[in-house]
């Protein structure tokens, strides 16, 4: 491309021409990925095999003053602008880039970016940088991320010696090529040429950034090419497009992407892919690194290896589909126990029944593990008996996540537990029976809470008789609301010494039920678990089922949204658990209902704790 239109330039070019950055254009953004990809890929370049090419910089030229408006590109610019900087040790003999609305900007790029040096040797936190008499001035956003990007480029070449430095330049400043796209002169026979807003505009909405997997595309298609004749090589690129194409295809199906992926970050971005590739290679710490990898085989002319990689996919919906693959490993991934490199791994040279009994194994080692209690005695994290909300809340999760996993699991039907419900959703803890009554919505459901507690142990000659009394009492405080009363219970006005009795109260019933224990704990998505909030127990249980029933939240709700219920939260909230005439009908979740909820837990999971019984 030799035109005037666009001209391929090497960066020496830039050297002494004045960039205009307008006020249309957002501020400096790039970071430490963007700039150590920039190094690595120049420094890492076979540049016997030919230049390198950047992505194309589109500018507007004005003759009149001698400045070119930056229209798309700033952001590598002022990244190159730093690199020559570097390097130089001066802005002298650079170029100069001017931000129309953000003098003080510019003047830190012209005066003082130069004088870092000293500051980023010593790793000076941005804070106490601008807390300096000199810099006090710079705290804003644009000089954040200089500093921030230039103490990366000072690091990078710290680990060069003299002798890399020289050659990295001399090919930065003749070997590294960008497209110059005057805008202007692109558009020779149109009379109404475009502001450069809109072709800014343009530029943005259609220019995506390449995700490391479309660049190793490029390898295998190039590959493909290079191997074959003409026409074998356009049926074996066809054949890896569609092939790639179906894989990309599976990975964007939800249910597929969160029974097997490990690392949220690969959640944010376009292309999933990446993430298989990133496994393949055992590499996720930084963007692009399989990309490199594929690059180095593809220059050594090595074999890029799409079967190893199509094996390991196929290995993937294979586990997809077997039902106790599916849970035990969805378990291991979404509780962060193991990771999938791990779990491929494991499942190397061994046939599936010695698989299936090694993913157990590590489930049952991980509900055997210990702690040290305050007379640094060893203890079980996970034991039941000893389970408490607020001493262990992630390990109760775990417990009540396999507790719905095994439902699944050992229920006749194909149904999956969905891994992307729960990871989407935010899944968390619900107390069945509620934490704090003292809140509860109004007055006259606190009254009737206290009279359903009377009811309730003056029923059950075996439980905590001293109780009943206090309740009675308590009760006397309310004895003015009615049923209609919407008053909370600061509006009461009742005395501190009340107050105080009934939080008393309170706190004995709770005692008395253990209320944190793992007896009185179900799973639920976070949006469910905020709308139950601190509601009585009958409350709770019509609203769960109600979202059980519509698949839904209330008409009410501004935005409707889809909600799943977990099979085991409806069924203790429906007390099935419990064995009896009327239990369904009682607005009580009491201590049968809870022994016998704690019992079903302990059967279920059973086969993962058998062997701690056994040794104990």
């Amino acid at each position: 491309m030799n035109d005037n239109n666009n001209i391929f330039r090497p960066i020496s070019s830039l050297i002494g021409k004045s960039f205009v950055v307008k006020d249309y254009q957002r501020g400096y953004k790039w970071g430490k990925e963007q700039i150590l990809d920039l190094l690595d890929d120049v420094d890492d370049h076979d540049y016997d095999q030919g230049k390198y090419c950047l992505q194309p910089i589109s500018i507007r030229e004005n003759n009149e003053n001698n400045t070119i408006e930056l229209i798309d590109g700033q952001q590598r610019i002022t990244s190159i602008y730093l690199v020559l900087v570097f390097l130089n040790k001066t802005v002298s003999g650079v170029f100069n880039i001017s931000y129309e609305t953000r003098e003080e900007s510019k003047v830190f790029l012209s005066t003082k970016i130069s004088k870092l040096n000293k500051f980023v040797e010593d790793q000076m936190p941005w804070e106490d940088f601008v807390e300096l008499d000199e810099f006090k001035d710079n705290d804003n956003v644009d000089v954040y991320h200089f500093y921030t990007v230039y103490k990366e480029i000072y690091f990078w070449f710290k680990e060069k010696s003299a002798q890399d430095i020289i050659l990295f330049k001399e090919n930065f400043l003749n070997r590294v090529y960008f497209i110059w796209n005057d805008i202007d002169k692109s558009i020779k026979n149109s009379i109404d040429k475009p502001s450069s807003e809109s072709v800014f505009l343009d530029h943005n909405a259609k220019n995506i950034e390449l995700t490391g997997s479309e660049l190793i595309k490029a390898f295998f298609i190039l590959d493909c090419q290079k191997n074959n004749s003409r026409e074998i090589a356009k049926l074996k690129s066809n054949e890896l497009a569609l092939e790639w194409d179906m894989i990309e295809n599976k990975l964007q199906d939800n249910s597929f992407w969160f029974f097997i992926c490990d690392n949220d970050k690969y959640n944010d971005i376009p292309t999933r892919i990446d993430f298989l590739f990133d496994i393949v290679n055992e590499k996720s710490k930084r963007k692009k690194v399989s990309y490199r990898i594929y690059e180095k085989r593809f220059k050594e002319k090595e074999d890029l290896k799409w079967m190893d990689f199509k094996n390991n996919y196929n290995k993937l919906t294979e586990w997809f589909e077997n039902k106790e693959f599916y849970h035990f490993i969805g378990f291991l991934i979404v509780s962060k126990i193991k990771n999938l490199n791990l779990i491929i791994d494991l499942s190397k040279g061994k046939n599936k029944s010695d698989f299936k009994d090694g993913l157990k194994e590590w489930i049952i080692n991980e509900f055997k593990k210990t702690k040290k209690d305050d007379s640094k005695e060893d203890y079980c994290i996970y034991d039941l008996d000893k389970l408490d909300f607020d001493k262990s809340k992630d390990e109760c999760k775990k417990v009540l996540l396999l507790l719905n996993i095994l439902y699944s699991v050992n229920n006749l039907s194909n149904n999956k537990f969905p891994f992307e419900l729960y990871k989407q959703e935010n899944w968390s803890v619900e107390h069945i029976n509620p934490q704090t009554p003292r809140n509860f919505e109004n007055v006259n459901i606190v009254r009737k809470w206290l009279k359903i507690c009377e009811n309730y142990y003056n029923k059950q000659e075996t439980l905590n008789e001293n109780l009943i009394p206090q309740i009675q009492k308590v009760l006397t405080y309310f004895e003015e609301v009615k049923s209609d009363d919407k008053r909370n219970l600061e509006d009461l006005k009742l005395d501190k010494a009340k107050i105080a009795e009934f939080d008393n109260l309170i706190k004995e019933i709770n005692s008395d039920l253990s209320i944190h224990s793992i007896s009185n704990l179900a799973l639920l998505d976070k949006n469910s678990n905020s709308r139950l909030s601190n509601k009585p127990f009958w409350e709770k249980r019509d609203l769960v089922l109600e979202f059980d029933k519509n698949g839904k939240y209330t008409a009410s709700d501004k935005k409707v949204k889809n909600v799943f219920i977990p099979v085991c939260t409806k069924n203790v909230f429906s007390k099935i658990y419990t064995t009896g005439n009327n239990t369904f009908a009682d607005p009580f979740f009491g201590k049968i209902d809870m022994d016998l909820y704690f019992d079903f837990i302990e059967e279920q999971l059973d086969p993962f704790y058998n062997k701690l019984k056994n040794e104990k």
